[in-house]
C-alpha cells in the first residue's frame, strides 16, 4: 500500500498545501488578521516548523483515505478526484473553520480566506492524488 508513488505523492501534497496556505494566510487574507491582534502568537521558525509538519499529516492521511478508496472502487478520473477533495473539504474543513470562528474572535474575511485557502488545498491533494497515485 505504501508505494513510493505514495511517499512521492504525500511530499508533493505537503509542499503544494504549504504555499497555498502561504497565499491565501499569509499574503492575500493576512491584513485581517490585523483586525484582531490579540488573537494572535508572534510567528516564529516552530510555529511554521509545526504547521509543516501538520500538512504532513494532512498530506498522509488524505492520500491514504484516497488510495482505500481507489482501491476499493477502481480507477479515478481528474473530476472524481477534484469531487472527492470537495467532499472531504465540507466534512472536514469547513465545520472546523466556522467551529472555531463561533469561539475565537477571528475577523470574518479571515475566516473566508482560510476557507478558500483549505478548499484550495482539498482539491489541490485530490488532483495530485489523481495524477501520482
Amino acid at each position: 500500500m505504501f508505494s513510493l508513488k505514495f511517499f512521492i505523492a504525500v511530499i508533493v501534497a505537503t509542499i503544494s498545501i504549504t504555499i497555498v496556505q502561504w497565499f491565501f494566510v499569509g499574503f492575500l487574507f493576512h491584513k485581517y488578521q490585523a483586525l484582531t491582534p490579540s488573537t494572535w502568537r508572534k510567528e516564529t521558525s516552530r510555529s511554521y516548523a509545526g504547521s509543516t509538519i501538520l500538512n504532513l499529516i494532512f498530506a498522509f492521511m488524505f492520500m491514504l483515505i484516497f488510495s482505500l478508496w481507489k482501491n476499493k472502487y477502481g480507477d479515478v478520473h481528474l473530476p472524481e478526484g477534484m469531487e472527492f477533495g470537495v467532499l472531504c473539504w465540507i466534512t472536514f474543513a469547513i465545520p472546523l473553520e466556522i467551529g472555531s470562528a463561533i469561539y475565537v474572535n477571528y475577523s470574518r474575511m479571515f475566516v473566508i480566506g482560510k476557507s478558500l485557502g483549505s478548499l484550495v488545498e482539498y482539491i489541490l491533494a485530490g488532483v495530485l492524488a489523481v495524477a501520482i497515485l
